[in-house]
């Protein structure tokens, strides 16, 4: 098995984890860092952030997949499958969780290890022995061109190479839109090895072990995080939030008055186009050109349920359904 080899180096422990639930497997992974949460950590993962993953090593909130997870995780076989063929190597699964010894917070669950006699060049990259094999599914191939992958897929493998000390990783990704794949290697970068590791050993130390979470980035789906938080009913604030109040109330005031500048930018633009259109009776679609901005003015139709006409018809309540979400709004005291 490959993923001896990975042992007989010396630098890891590690965890068999074939039979493990669901809830078993969330429990280790809160036990430490892993790949998926180093992009997030160093700012570089636009779907998370350091305060996502230090809620979900909390427990107190956590990613359970969506539609394009659940592919993903669909397509993995095949995809390692078609990776054999078209590369001809030994591709073997990894049973298990790497744990590195130096930084026993640092975890390493991939997808796959490969096997090189002699040497091979892989997207023109000569590669030979073991690497570290990572399959990735993307709908459109955003952030996937000729020699480059998206910045939080290579912060994941340095994480992984960090931890386990192999040398390279071919990361592999199925473009959904086009039917096709293509393949990476993706070398050890050492410099990149040691600011992850120092970034993360603060973030591990400081925030996860000291119980203070990470900075807020404004990030949407952090956002959501913190709303689903549980919260008591009446609580009394430490009088450092006021100033956050305060600073926010300032912030606000600025969106509007800038909101309102560009609210009257827009109606100059549509007072020129009207000057710009003579005689015209008016068209349902104007399309305007200025230098190097394009500007399209349309008329939009959608259909709209009549809540009033289901009401008079008795079947309002049949077919209406509870939406509930939170919603913080914020009043000075007077």
């Amino acid at each position: 098995m490959l993923y001896e080899k990975v042992l007989e180096m010396g630098n890891v422990d590690f965890t068999d984890t074939s039979t493990f639930t669901r809830e078993q497997w969330l429990e280790l992974r809160r036990t430490g860092i892993g790949g998926s949460d180093a992009g997030a950590i160093l700012g570089l993962n636009k779907y998370s952030t350091p305060l996502s993953v230090y809620l979900a090593k909390k427990d107190f909130a956590s990613f359970n997949g969506n539609a394009a997870t659940e592919w993903g995780n669909i397509l993995e076989d095949p995809v390692r499958q078609k990776s054999r063929e078209e590369l001809g190597i030994e591709i073997e699964t990894v049973p298990g969780m790497f744990t590195s010894k130096e930084n026993p917070f640092m975890n390493a669950n991939f997808d796959g290890l490969v096997y090189i006699e002699g040497e091979k060049e892989i997207a023109g990259s000569v590669v030979s022995g073991l690497g570290g094999h990572e399959i990735k599914t993307s709908r459109t191939g955003e952030g996937f061109t000729n020699d480059e992958v998206p910045d939080s897929y290579y912060a994941q493998v340095q994480h992984y190479m960090a931890v386990t000390g192999i040398s390279f990783f071919v990361l592999t990704v199925f473009i959904i839109d086009h039917y096709s794949g293509r393949h990476y290697v993706i070398p050890r970068n050492d410099d990149f090895i040691r600011n992850l590791i120092e970034v993360e050993t603060e973030f591990w130390n400081e925030n996860i072990l000291a119980n203070i979470p990470p900075a807020p980035t404004g990030n949407e789906n952090e956002s959501d995080l913190v709303k689903s938080l549980p919260m008591a009913e009446n609580i009394e604030l430490p009088l450092e939030c006021e100033q956050l109040l305060d600073e926010k109330a300032e912030i606000d005031e600025q969106i509007k008055e800038l909101k309102a500048k560009s609210d009257a930018i827009k109606e100059q633009i549509m007072l020129a186009m009207n000057n710009a259109s003579a005689d015209s009776d008016g068209a349902e679609k104007t399309t305007a050109l200025c230098g190097g901005w394009k500007i399209t003015f349309n008329s939009q139709t959608r259909k709209v349920v009549d809540t009033d006409a289901l009401k008079k018809a008795g079947i309002f309540e049949q077919y209406a359904r509870d939406s509930v979400s939170k919603v913080m709004r914020i009043t000075k005291a007077k």
